[in-house]
Protein backbone atom coordinates (compact mmCIF):
# COMPACT_ATOMS: atom_id res chain seq x y z
CA UNK A 1 0.00 0.00 0.00
CA UNK A 2 2.79 2.43 0.94
CA UNK A 3 4.64 1.52 -2.25
CA UNK A 4 1.56 2.31 -4.37
CA UNK A 5 1.08 5.68 -2.66
CA UNK A 6 4.74 6.53 -3.25
CA UNK A 7 4.39 5.79 -6.98
CA UNK A 8 1.28 7.98 -7.23
CA UNK A 9 3.01 10.86 -5.44
CA UNK A 10 6.00 10.62 -7.79
CA UNK A 11 3.73 10.70 -10.84
CA UNK A 12 1.85 13.74 -9.54
CA UNK A 13 5.12 15.55 -8.77
CA UNK A 14 6.52 14.83 -12.23
CA UNK A 15 3.32 16.10 -13.86
CA UNK A 16 3.44 19.36 -11.89
CA UNK A 17 7.10 19.91 -12.80
CA UNK A 18 6.41 19.81 -16.55
CA UNK A 19 6.03 23.30 -18.00
CA UNK A 20 2.57 23.99 -19.44
CA UNK A 21 4.01 24.97 -22.83
CA UNK A 22 5.88 21.67 -23.26
CA UNK A 23 3.22 19.29 -21.99
CA UNK A 24 1.65 18.94 -25.44
CA UNK A 25 3.02 19.12 -28.95
CA UNK A 26 1.74 21.30 -31.77
CA UNK A 27 -0.20 19.46 -34.47
CA UNK A 28 -0.98 20.95 -37.87
CA UNK A 29 -3.90 20.30 -40.17
CA UNK A 30 -2.53 20.55 -43.73
CA UNK A 31 -3.99 23.48 -45.68
CA UNK A 32 -3.88 23.96 -49.47
CA UNK A 33 -1.67 26.85 -50.66
CA UNK A 34 -4.71 28.94 -51.64
CA UNK A 35 -6.01 28.74 -48.06
CA UNK A 36 -2.58 29.62 -46.68
CA UNK A 37 -2.58 32.74 -48.85
CA UNK A 38 -6.10 33.66 -47.78
CA UNK A 39 -5.27 33.43 -44.07
CA UNK A 40 -2.09 35.55 -44.40
CA UNK A 41 -1.76 39.32 -44.26
CA UNK A 42 1.74 39.28 -45.78
CA UNK A 43 3.51 36.66 -47.89
CA UNK A 44 7.09 37.20 -48.99
CA UNK A 45 10.47 35.62 -49.57
CA UNK A 46 13.37 37.04 -47.63
CA UNK A 47 16.51 36.41 -45.61
CA UNK A 48 16.63 36.53 -41.82
CA UNK A 49 18.92 39.33 -40.68
CA UNK A 50 18.33 39.41 -36.91
CA UNK A 51 16.56 37.47 -34.17
CA UNK A 52 15.79 38.69 -30.65
CA UNK A 53 13.96 37.03 -27.78
CA UNK A 54 11.67 39.27 -25.80
CA UNK A 55 11.94 39.60 -22.05
CA UNK A 56 9.47 37.68 -19.92
CA UNK A 57 8.78 36.14 -16.54
CA UNK A 58 11.50 33.51 -15.81
CA UNK A 59 8.86 31.35 -14.12
CA UNK A 60 6.30 31.79 -16.89
CA UNK A 61 6.04 30.58 -20.49
CA UNK A 62 8.97 31.16 -22.81
CA UNK A 63 8.57 34.60 -24.44
CA UNK A 64 8.30 34.82 -28.23
CA UNK A 65 11.12 35.56 -30.65
CA UNK A 66 11.03 38.50 -33.09
CA UNK A 67 12.72 37.97 -36.47
CA UNK A 68 13.69 40.66 -38.98
CA UNK A 69 13.74 39.78 -42.70
CA UNK A 70 15.27 41.51 -45.70
CA UNK A 71 12.62 40.85 -48.34
CA UNK A 72 13.43 40.18 -52.00
CA UNK A 73 9.97 39.28 -53.38
CA UNK A 74 6.53 40.14 -51.95
CA UNK A 75 3.48 38.08 -52.95
CA UNK A 76 0.90 39.65 -50.63
CA UNK A 77 0.81 42.84 -48.56
CA UNK A 78 2.86 46.00 -48.77
CA UNK A 79 6.03 45.65 -50.84
CA UNK A 80 8.34 46.52 -47.95
CA UNK A 81 12.07 45.98 -48.10
CA UNK A 82 12.02 44.75 -44.49
CA UNK A 83 9.56 42.73 -42.42
CA UNK A 84 9.45 42.07 -38.68
CA UNK A 85 7.37 39.26 -37.20
CA UNK A 86 7.01 37.31 -33.97
CA UNK A 87 6.64 33.60 -33.30
CA UNK A 88 6.75 31.34 -30.27
CA UNK A 89 10.23 30.15 -29.38
CA UNK A 90 9.25 26.48 -29.03
CA UNK A 91 7.90 24.21 -31.75
CA UNK A 92 5.82 22.47 -29.08
CA UNK A 93 3.96 25.79 -28.74
CA UNK A 94 3.55 26.05 -32.54
CA UNK A 95 6.54 28.37 -32.97
CA UNK A 96 8.56 28.36 -36.18
CA UNK A 97 12.33 28.44 -35.77
CA UNK A 98 14.05 30.54 -38.45
CA UNK A 99 17.82 30.45 -38.95
CA UNK A 100 19.66 33.75 -39.24
CA UNK A 101 21.21 34.15 -42.70
CA UNK A 102 18.80 31.72 -44.38
CA UNK A 103 16.13 32.54 -46.96
CA UNK A 104 12.47 31.59 -46.45
CA UNK A 105 9.02 31.76 -47.96
CA UNK A 106 7.01 33.31 -45.12
CA UNK A 107 3.27 33.40 -44.48
CA UNK A 108 2.55 36.03 -41.80
CA UNK A 109 -0.73 37.01 -40.12
CA UNK A 110 -1.80 40.21 -38.41
CA UNK A 111 -3.99 40.93 -35.39
CA UNK A 112 -4.16 38.84 -32.23
CA UNK A 113 -2.38 35.50 -32.46
CA UNK A 114 -3.74 33.72 -29.39
CA UNK A 115 -0.35 32.02 -29.09
CA UNK A 116 1.73 34.51 -27.12
CA UNK A 117 1.79 34.78 -23.36
CA UNK A 118 2.72 38.47 -23.75
CA UNK A 119 2.06 41.04 -26.45
CA UNK A 120 5.26 41.27 -28.55
CA UNK A 121 4.32 44.70 -29.91
CA UNK A 122 4.92 43.49 -33.47
CA UNK A 123 2.28 43.79 -36.20
CA UNK A 124 2.91 40.40 -37.85
CA UNK A 125 3.28 36.89 -36.48
CA UNK A 126 3.63 33.39 -37.85
CA UNK A 127 3.52 29.83 -36.54
CA UNK A 128 4.52 26.28 -37.36
CA UNK A 129 1.40 25.50 -39.39
CA UNK A 130 1.36 28.68 -41.52
CA UNK A 131 3.17 27.13 -44.50
CA UNK A 132 6.65 28.65 -44.09
CA UNK A 133 9.43 26.98 -46.09
CA UNK A 134 13.19 27.31 -46.09
CA UNK A 135 14.55 28.17 -49.54
CA UNK A 136 17.88 28.03 -51.26
CA UNK A 137 19.81 31.34 -51.43
CA UNK A 138 18.65 33.67 -54.17
CA UNK A 139 16.47 36.67 -54.84
CA UNK A 140 14.27 35.94 -57.81
CA UNK A 141 10.59 34.93 -57.97
CA UNK A 142 9.78 31.33 -57.06
CA UNK A 143 9.09 28.80 -59.79
CA UNK A 144 7.46 25.39 -59.82
CA UNK A 145 10.03 22.66 -59.36
CA UNK A 146 12.51 24.84 -57.46
CA UNK A 147 14.23 22.55 -54.93
CA UNK A 148 14.11 23.45 -51.24
CA UNK A 149 16.50 22.22 -48.53
CA UNK A 150 13.98 20.59 -46.18
CA UNK A 151 11.37 19.02 -48.41
CA UNK A 152 9.88 18.37 -51.84
CA UNK A 153 10.31 20.86 -54.72
CA UNK A 154 7.86 23.74 -54.90
CA UNK A 155 4.59 22.62 -56.47
CA UNK A 156 2.67 24.23 -59.30
CA UNK A 157 -0.32 24.66 -56.97
CA UNK A 158 1.80 26.74 -54.58
CA UNK A 159 3.22 28.94 -57.36
CA UNK A 160 -0.28 29.49 -58.79
CA UNK A 161 -1.62 30.45 -55.36
CA UNK A 162 1.27 32.86 -54.76
CA UNK A 163 0.63 34.74 -57.99
CA UNK A 164 2.86 37.48 -59.32
CA UNK A 165 5.57 38.81 -57.03
CA UNK A 166 6.51 42.44 -56.48
CA UNK A 167 10.13 43.32 -55.87
CA UNK A 168 10.60 45.90 -53.09
CA UNK A 169 11.83 49.18 -54.50
CA UNK A 170 15.28 50.20 -53.33
CA UNK A 171 15.27 53.66 -51.80
CA UNK A 172 17.49 56.06 -53.76
CA UNK A 173 19.67 58.33 -51.60
CA UNK A 174 18.78 62.01 -51.84
CA UNK A 175 21.53 64.17 -53.38
CA UNK A 176 23.45 66.20 -50.85
CA UNK A 177 23.16 70.00 -50.99
CA UNK A 178 26.90 70.30 -51.60
CA UNK A 179 26.77 68.00 -54.61
CA UNK A 180 23.79 69.86 -56.06
CA UNK A 181 25.50 73.23 -55.62
CA UNK A 182 28.68 71.94 -57.26
CA UNK A 183 26.75 70.64 -60.28
CA UNK A 184 24.93 73.99 -60.67
CA UNK A 185 28.18 75.93 -60.46
CA UNK A 186 29.77 73.66 -63.07
CA UNK A 187 26.84 74.22 -65.44
CA UNK A 188 27.21 77.99 -65.05
CA UNK A 189 30.93 77.72 -65.86
CA UNK A 190 30.17 75.75 -69.04
CA UNK A 191 27.47 78.23 -70.05
CA UNK A 192 29.77 81.21 -69.42
CA UNK A 193 32.56 79.65 -71.45
CA UNK A 194 30.22 78.99 -74.37
CA UNK A 195 28.89 82.57 -74.34
CA UNK A 196 32.42 84.01 -74.16
CA UNK A 197 33.54 81.85 -77.09
CA UNK A 198 30.54 82.94 -79.17
CA UNK A 199 31.28 86.61 -78.35
CA UNK A 200 34.90 86.28 -79.46
CA UNK A 201 33.83 84.62 -82.71
CA UNK A 202 31.37 87.42 -83.49
CA UNK A 203 33.98 90.07 -82.66
CA UNK A 204 36.51 88.45 -84.98
CA UNK A 205 33.97 88.29 -87.79
CA UNK A 206 33.05 91.98 -87.31
CA UNK A 207 36.71 93.13 -87.38
CA UNK A 208 37.33 90.98 -90.43
CA UNK A 209 34.49 92.72 -92.33
CA UNK A 210 35.76 96.19 -91.25
CA UNK A 211 39.23 95.47 -92.69
CA UNK A 212 37.81 94.34 -96.01
CA UNK A 213 35.69 97.41 -96.16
Amino acid sequence: MKHRLLVILLLVTATLMIAPGTACACSCAPLPPAEQMKKSAAVFTGTVTTARRLDGDPLGPTPPVVYTFRADQVYKGKASAEFELATNADEAACGYRFATGSRYLVFASSGGSGLFAIDPGVALHTFLCAGNRMLRPGGGPLRAGDPIPNGEPLTADLITALGTATRPAAALPAPSPDASDSESALLWVYAGTAVAGLGLALAGWWFSRRRRA
